[in-house]
């Protein structure tokens, strides 16, 4: 597994930024992106510029041990992006659309994308980046802010899944589950407990969460492969 810090200055944001990346196999068949949740302040961001966020090692590496091969890329929430409010400033939407599709994974743009979003991350995956053509599924970790008025692409052959622990203050919160509850009902989303976990990263950083989801975009993309 090769893994490094991708750092660019950005046009549109018109600012640095950046992602951590890392690359399983020589011919990697899909993307796999995961955008990090809210509450970390510009120091905080400029400060993982400089390293490589180490809690994806270990899946990682035993993937790689199991000669998979794509490329994932995290993608730490931005500090001046107001994802909360995508609703009234369409524009701030649009340029961060326009941000990740043309910037920050464009070196990636012939793989075809599965998208997946930890807390607020959902409100940075799943507000348009889902119609692309290349996107082929997705999931939430703990999600914060799904968008309401999320609808299940014709094109993905599976539902978004949402993913949750039994003690994730976020996911249970009203509005969350209220969101949740809708999309599952519209025929949208599945909803998967997991057995143990806060509202924290790592704990989804297993096996039977960013592991399952991981292993659901493979599936789906050998088949996309195949057909």
């Amino acid at each position: 597994m090769n893994s490094y810090k991708r750092v660019i200055h950005s046009e549109v944001l018109n600012r640095m930024a950046h992602a951590d990346v890392f690359e399983l196999g020589a011919m990697q068949k899909f993307l796999f992106v995961l955008f990090g949740g809210s509450g970390i302040g510009k120091e905080g961001y400029e400060a993982r510029s400089r390293s490589i966020v180490p809690i994806f090692e270990p899946l990682l590496q035993e993937f790689d041990r199991r000669s998979m091969e794509f490329v994932m890329v995290y993608v730490t929430s931005p500090y001046d992006v107001p994802y909360n409010r995508f609703v009234s400033e369409p524009e701030a939407l649009a340029a961060w659309n326009k941000h990740i599709t043309t910037e920050l994974l464009e070196s990636w743009n012939s793989l075809p994308m599965f998208i997946s979003g930890f807390s607020g991350g959902a409100a940075l995956a799943f507000n348009g980046l889902e119609k692309e053509t290349r996107c082929f599924g997705g999931g939430t970790f703990g999600g914060d802010q799904i968008p309401l008025s999320f609808v299940r692409p014709k094109h993905w052959p599976v539902k978004l899944r949402l993913y949750s622990t039994p003690n994730d203050w976020v996911s249970k919160h009203p509005a969350n589950r209220n969101i949740a509850e809708r999309l599952v009902a519209g025929g949208h989303a599945e909803l998967i407990q997991l057995r143990t976990g806060k509202h924290s990263l790592s704990n989804y950083c297993t096996m039977d969460g960013l592991g399952a989801l991981i292993r659901i975009a493979d599936e789906q993309a050998q088949a996309l492969n195949q057909g």
